[in-house]
């Protein structure tokens, strides 16, 4: 019989060993989790903060005010636009004494 309960003996300490390690095995999962959800919850918030500040910036009348202070922008006038016909396609002659160094294939 004492063998027996020895045996019984190591059983439940082995049992009871292998309880702790997976509890504390647990406990730290669960606090990855944890961080992981904070994580996750930073995130969301900064892509919230994001998602606002792009609205912001594309706002049409924030941008139609920029585009006139700084980019003196004009509305086309009708009398502007004319015929494919009226566009010249053959290549101006080009003074060298005047030209700037771009149109005479000079350096960028």
């Amino acid at each position: 019989m004492r063998l027996m309960d020895l045996m019984w003996l190591g059983l439940v300490l082995v049992v009871a060993v292998a309880l702790f390690v997976l509890k504390y095995e647990v406990q730290n999962l669960e606090d990855t989790l944890a961080e992981r959800n904070a994580d996750i919850d930073t995130h969301a918030r900064a892509i919230q903060v994001l998602e606002a500040e792009w609205t912001f910036l594309n706002d049409p009348a924030r941008l139609r005010r920029l585009g006139l202070e700084h980019l003196e922008l004009a509305p086309v006038e009708p009398a502007r636009i004319i015929s494919i016909d009226a566009i010249p396609f053959h290549a101006a002659e080009i003074d060298p004494a005047n030209a700037p160094s771009s149109q005479l294939g000079g350096g960028q």
